[in-house]
């Protein structure tokens, strides 16, 4: 192997290995956001930490579910459904969706998404007293800028009726 092109094949190894570490090396953005214990935005949540859902009864025929999309991702209008479980006597007699923004989404098409926190109300139709039920909440959503989309989850809320 000639002189040149042994020099030239070490400058090319330093050069891949200073190109390798470089790309590899976290951002600013990541370190710090790694420092105040904050997930890149470039990775993925879990399903429970990207779409957040809670239930509270607002009196003894009315429920306010809060849902809650993480920085960064989306929930189908269309794919938020609620239904009652273990509950004898009570139904959902209606559920308030907000209005969402209109999106040209790549896997449905044009359609409604919330990218903020909204509230759903859920009025009841019930008999008798106080009494336990679970509250089943079916959601999907988006990861918005790598274009990830989960697959419908449900979430199981149990409370008291007043």
């Amino acid at each position: 192997m000639s002189f040149k092109l042994l020099v030239r094949s070490a400058c090319l190894a330093s050069l891949c290995a200073a190109l390798s570490a470089h790309a590899q090396a976290p951002s600013l953005q990541d370190r710090l956001g790694a420092l105040l214990g904050k997930p890149a935005q470039d990775q993925l949540l879990d399903p429970e930490q990207a779409f957040r859902i809670s239930v509270s009864a607002q009196g003894p025929d009315r429920l306010v579910a809060q849902v809650s999309p993480a920085s960064g991702y989306y929930l189908y209008r269309d794919k938020l459904r609620f239904r009652l479980q273990d509950a004898d006597g009570v139904s959902i007699r209606e559920t308030r969706l907000p209005k969402g923004e209109i999106k040209s989404d790549p896997t449905f098409g044009k359609t409604e998404v919330y990218h903020q926190p909204v509230t759903v109300e859920l009025a009841l139709a019930r008999k008798g007293g106080p009494r336990t039920v679970t509250v089943l909440a079916s959601y999907q959503g988006c990861h918005e800028k790598l274009g990830v989309c989960y697959p419908p989850a449900e979430k199981a809320v149990k409370l008291t009726l007043p």
